[in-house]
């Protein structure tokens, strides 16, 4: 594993950024992030599908990220890593289009160096924390276990199946039963720019609608808390809960914020668990919640 990986926030994750740097350096793990970083484009682009969403505001990202010597960017949300990738593999489809990408970010400072697919894009923060020598840092360095919890551990979108089954086994060594589930979130169409309580109704009847089905897999699992790898996920089943007719909710928890309880670090998890006051410290206690059939 690089000892620093170049970081892309996005939208969703830029208030996070600071708290991830202090998680990734327990680890031995530098995170730089990009410099004058813009959104990824996903959220527009569903509604006005153009090549300047789908294509150059990626790319900006990335060639930014290569300016200073990396090819490849990380980052927590899965909508972002799959429209970076997309947005490579757009100008590899037609000359015509890596033309006009290179015309585009000119202005940018951001032209790309390379541009085959494979050999730069994005990749998403499980694939850092699931590495060898970052998974063996973290059982090393955790201060709480899991024992005697269950996990609703919600993959989303994310394609890998072998890591999520090595975080998985990970989890179930701290002690946790861990239960999968995968359903898209609904994804960058519920992301507007507007406040949650101003989306427009159908997003917010379909963002009622998956927070109830996915409450109630957490209800039917047994879950102490839902564990997201996605802050696109995280961000929407958030608002599942703040747009819900439910009075009591399972505790949702991001995937980077939950490193940082394992690791004790302050601020992170505060809704997921509280210490025991047994000889059991660095275990956790079970929320008790009542969730209700989806309407």
């Amino acid at each position: 594993m690089k000892k620093a990986i170049t970081y892309f926030s996005g939208c969703l994750d830029s208030k996070n950024a600071k708290n991830l740097e202090c998680i990734f350096k327990e680890l031995g793990l530098e995170i730089k992030p990009v410099s004058e970083w813009n959104c990824c484009g996903a959220p527009p682009s569903y509604y006005k599908p153009d090549f300047f969403n789908k294509a150059v505001m990626p790319l900006k990202n990335l060639g930014i990220c290569q300016q200073k010597g990396d090819n490849f960017l990380y980052s927590g949300c899965q909508v972002c890593v799959k429209q970076i990738n997309d947005a490579v593999k757009i100008i590899n489809s037609e000359p015509m289009f890596q033309k006009q990408a290179d015309y585009s970010l000119k202005p940018f400072n951001a032209g790309l160096k390379e541009t085959k697919s494979g050999s730069t894009g994005a990749i998403h923060l499980l694939d850092a924390i699931t590495d060898l020598e970052i998974e063996s840092r973290i059982a090393g360095k955790a201060v709480r276990n899991l024992k005697g919890t269950s996990i609703l551990l919600y993959t989303g979108c994310y394609p890998d199946a072998e890591k999520i089954d090595i975080f998985k086994k990970t989890l179930s060594n701290f002690g946790a039963e861990v239960a999968l589930f995968k359903e898209c979130c609904g994804g960058e169409k519920l992301q507007n720019t507007t406040p949650v309580h101003s989306k427009r109704i159908e997003n917010v009847a379909c963002a009622d609608k998956f927070f109830k089905t996915i409450n109630k897999e957490a209800d039917d699992t047994n879950s102490d808390y839902i564990l997201t790898l996605c802050s696109m996920c995280e961000k929407n089943i958030k608002d599942g809960i703040e747009l819900s007719d439910l009075e009591i909710f399972a505790p949702v928890v991001g995937l980077t914020e939950f490193i940082g309880f394992l690791l004790g670090i302050k601020g992170n998890g505060d809704l997921i668990a509280a210490e025991n006051n047994d000889d059991n410290a660095g275990s956790i206690t079970k929320h008790a919640y009542k969730t209700f059939a989806p309407s």
